[in-house]
Formats: C-alpha cells, structure tokens, sequence
C-alpha cells in the first residue's frame, strides 16, 4: 500500500521502536508512549514531531539527545511539565501519583492500559 492510501506522508510510516537493548515489553511500552505523546493534542508540537520521527525510523532514541531539536523538545517539555508540578495543590499532586501508582498495578497485573495493544 503506497503513502498517499493509508494516510501518512512519504517519512511519516509509523514503525514499532526496536532497540536492540531492550527486551520486547520495553519496546512495545516504548512505542505506546510514543504513539500517546504524539497523538494528545495537549503535548507540545515539538514533542510530538519527536515522537514522530522516532516512529517514523528517522531518528532512534538512543540518538535524541544528540539532535538538537530533540534536546530543545525535551528540555523545553520537562521544564513545562515542572511548572505544572509546582503550580498544582498537593491534593492534585497526590491524585497523580495515585493515578500512576494505580496504572503500574494494572499494568503489572498484566492488564495495561486500555487500548494497549501496539502491533
């Protein structure tokens, strides 16, 4: 199936991350990471299109730091994501942490998040 068929531009096919140096559960955890960053429309644009070239084969992750509008998209989006932090009451900030403490159990227990599958 050409690009113009199934959606995306020429560089812009979506591929599951396979570094070598982690085992399979770590990719496939990777690649849905990946694919929520690019796809929440509440992400900053430099992140998505970040996690657009690593999906795309463009770039790998291991290289992120190494280009400098990956270290820009990350170091500009940790640095709004600690703002956040700050900002929020620590009742909003407990909340959070049981969401996560919530999602690892789940995910432990072999549930995942909804919709997890990556291939």
């Amino acid at each position: 199936m050409n690009s113009r068929n199934d959606g995306t531009g020429p560089g812009e096919r979506e591929y599951p991350v396979e570094d070598k140096d982690l085992s399979e559960e770590q990719n496939e955890h990777l690649t849905r990471s990946l694919r929520a960053v690019r796809s929440n429309p509440a992400t900053p644009p430099a992140l998505q299109d970040l996690a657009r070239k690593v999906l795309g084969g463009r770039l790998e992750v291991k290289d992120i730091l190494d280009d400098p509008s990956g270290y820009r998209a990350l170091t500009d989006g940790i640095a709004g994501m600690r703002e956040g932090w700050r900002s929020m009451t620590p009742q909003d900030r407990q909340a959070v942490r049981a969401t996560v403490e919530e999602n690892a159990d789940e995910a432990e227990a072999g549930g995942g998040p909804a919709g997890g599958r990556t291939r």
